[in-house]
Order: C-alpha cells, then structure tokens, then sequence
C-alpha cells in the first residue's frame, strides 16, 4: 500500500528520482506535525536533528540582527528545510515560524542515517541541494541586501505592467507578481506603484504609506542610501517594499521623468527585482518606466477592443518611445468565465505568440483584494496564483522574449 505522504514526497527534490518503493520506505518513517499561524516551529540555538518537509501551509526562516528581521527563505507545499540538521546535528541557524496553519512532516536524524546508508543517490541529492542553498544565504548575507554592481550590469531587474485598458487586473497582476518574486528573493523585491491619480497597490496589500516619490526630488534620490530610501518605503509581509508615486490625487501631477528613473535607477541597486505598476496611458512618468524596463509586462484581454488598443501600444512602443520588440511580454488575464476570442487567433492578429495566460479566477482575486492579501499567499495552490507564480519564474529566468509569428490576420477583415 502506497504512503500517505507519497504525493507530498514527490514534490520534495531530494526524493524526486526515487522510485515507488523507496518512496513508501521513508514515507513510513515521517510523522506529522501542525502548527499555527505565527507559531514557531524552531528557534535559532535548538538542537537539529529533524529534516523537515511542508506537507501545507507556509513557512518563514529567518535571522534577527539587533532589531531586525532579515528573512532568508519561504517554504511552501513540497519544500524541505532544516536539511543540515540530518548531516551534523549542529544547532539550528535561523528561526522558522509558520505563516499560515501547517502541516510538518518531520524526518529524524536516527531514521535518515540508516536510510541514507544504504541509498548514496538521496545522499549526493541532499549534499547538492545543501551547498546550493548555503552558497545563496552566504552570498546574501555578504551583500548587506545591496546588489552587486561592479560586473558592469544595472543591478536588478525593472518589470513595467501595462495594459491600455482599465479593468483588465493590470494593478491585482502587478501586486501578486511581487508578492511571488519577494517569496522567490526575500528582502529582495519592491513594487513601485506610478497609477498616481488613483494609486491602489498599498490598499490591495493592506499597507499604509508614510511617504511618496511626490515628496522627494530627483537629486535626493539619486544621493540616497539604503536607510534613507527604506524611509519612503512600507514593508509587506512576504518583505516585499512598496513604494508610491503619490498619496493624494493631485500630487500625481507633480511626479517628474526625472523623478521615476532616479527612483528605478535606486530600486535597481538594492533590489534583484522591481516591479512597477503603471496607469493605462503613456503619461510623462509611464514613459520613463518603459523606457527604463528590461521587461515590459503587456497585459491583455481577449476581446476586440483590446486587440486594436495593443495594436495600437505595438506602434507607440515601435516608433515613438522606442521599446525593443524582445522586451515586451505578452500576458492574456482573463477577466471573463469565456473568451470573446481564441486565444489562437488572438495571437495571429497581434503577429506575436502569447508568454503567458492568466486563468479566470472567479471570486478569488475579488475576495483577496477586499482582504488586503495576494492571493499568491492566501491562496496558493489556485490555478490563477500558480499562474502568477510561472510568470515570476518566467521573468525572473530572462524568459519571455517573443518573435513574430508571421503575417498579421485581421479579425476586422468580412469573411
């Protein structure tokens, strides 16, 4: 009889290559552990003996430094963590603590030497995982949270959301894929919010801002430090860092070029990701955040409408701001339970293949907004959160440059 913690294993990469009956060996070696929201599953200083693996629920491992927190991970469903323990039993180096109710499933020191001896695939897989991850934490701990910028690149990489429509969930996109690159870089990620006559990305994540890009200059900006811009910055739980053009409507008007590109440019240096949301126009601080891009996220819906509107921004980009076709990342949202048009022909009228589809969400991205939650958080394993999550990877892997598919045809055209 298969285990019951078979499907769980599966996930975890250390047991992937495993087959049914090893599977089924360990599987009857774990034992369950739930946890609370908050509650602390080990301390910094305990005794590690247990290799831990998330069966559901979310996990924070973390250090404090004085009175800060420095995060160093999250674990979600099939991620294993606690790993060095099994190898030597030193004390554990940081703190971690459940983020929702959990579910553990733990995996003694005993159980895993006896194991391990007679199965020397597990152990080269753990050995790997283990010196990739050390190298990571070593690496960001040595940085300070600064990136490196003597290699000659621009330091992190700036994702502009744009959509030409209103209501296409251009701004519920923007918040929930930086809500995912913060989990996949913690301490690592920052949303800048340029909607600046109705900004509402601090409301979607329940944040208040105690100051805006309205209220510094261009020449501060660029002067700044790392505590300096974290005082116009508010703090999300996943650690991403918001920061808003402006806080009332008419302050938007006073947001300058140089302003936005002296922010991205700062964003860059102590970011490896920056997310910024944009209004549904090519206004003087929208076209400095395009043109600072290395991606620009083209949010779509398939309709008509829409599709003439991209045409449109196809032309603009091409001609007048002078964005590279191989930045540009097509997104389908769909904000409809159907679709006005295939999706295929869709993509053969834009001349372009689509990087990325946005299932329907029902009641899901409603819910989680009313909430001031991502719903990449609170609602993980959705088919619109797990979307989200792939266009984070996508991003972040460089992915999402698309060439022409051929000859345009017109859905305009009598048939």
């Amino acid at each position: 009889m298969a285990s019951k913690y078979a499907d769980v294993l599966r996930q975890v990469e250390i047991f992937e290559n495993l087959d049914e009956a090893e599977i089924d060996k360990i599987g009857e070696m774990l034992k369950e552990r739930r946890y609370q929201e908050e509650q602390v599953v080990f301390k910094r200083g305990e005794r590690g003996d247990t290799l831990l693996i998330v069966a559901g629920g979310r996990v924070k491992l973390a250090i404090t430094e004085g009175n800060q927190e420095k995060v160093l991970a999250f674990y979600g469903a099939g991620d294993v963590f606690g790993e060095m323990g099994l190898l030597t039993g030193e004390p554990r180096s940081a703190t971690a603590t459940a983020l929702s109710e959990s579910r553990i499933l733990t995996l003694s020191k005993e159980d895993f030497d006896t194991y391990v001896a007679t199965n020397m695939v597990v152990m080269r897989e753990m050995m790997r995982v283990i010196s990739m991850r050390q190298a990571e934490t070593i690496q960001r701990l040595a940085r300070g949270g600064e990136l490196d910028l003597t290699s000659g690149t621009r330091g992190g990489k700036v994702y502009v959301v744009f959509g030409p429509r209103g209501g296409a969930g251009k701004t519920t996109l923007s918040v929930n894929l930086a809500v995912s690159l913060a989990q996949m870089r913690p301490d690592q990620a920052s949303l800048l919010d340029l909607s600046l006559t109705f900004p509402h990305c601090a409301l979607m994540l329940n944040l208040t801002p105690k100051a805006s890009l309205a209220g510094v200059t261009a020449d501060t900006l660029s002067k700044i430090d790392k505590e300096g811009l974290d005082y116009y910055m508010v703090r999300h739980a996943s650690t991403l860092r918001l920061i808003v053009g402006s806080m009332r409507a008419e302050e938007g008007e006073i947001v300058s070029s140089e302003q936005v590109r002296a922010a991205i440019d700062i964003l860059r240096r102590f970011n490896a990701n920056v997310v910024i949301d944009t209004a549904s126009n090519f206004s003087e601080a929208t076209i400095a955040a395009l043109e600072s891009a290395d991606k620009v996220v083209m949010l779509c819906t398939p309709e008509i409408t829409t599709l003439r509107d991209v045409r449109e921004c196809q032309r603009i980009f091409s001609d007048v701001i002078k964005v590279p076709s191989d930045r540009l990342v097509y997104v389908v949202n769909n904000v409809l339970p159907f679709k006005p048009i295939a999706l295929e022909q869709f993509s053969q009228a834009l001349e372009q293949p689509l990087d990325n589809e946005i299932p329907y969400g029902g009641e899901v991205p409603a819910k989680a907004a009313t909430r001031g939650q991502a719903f990449v958080t609170s609602q993980a394993g959705t088919p619109i959160a797990k979307a989200v999550e792939k266009l984070a990877r996508l991003l972040e892997s460089g992915g999402g440059t698309t060439k022409p598919t051929g000859p345009r045809k017109s859905l305009f055209a009598r048939r």
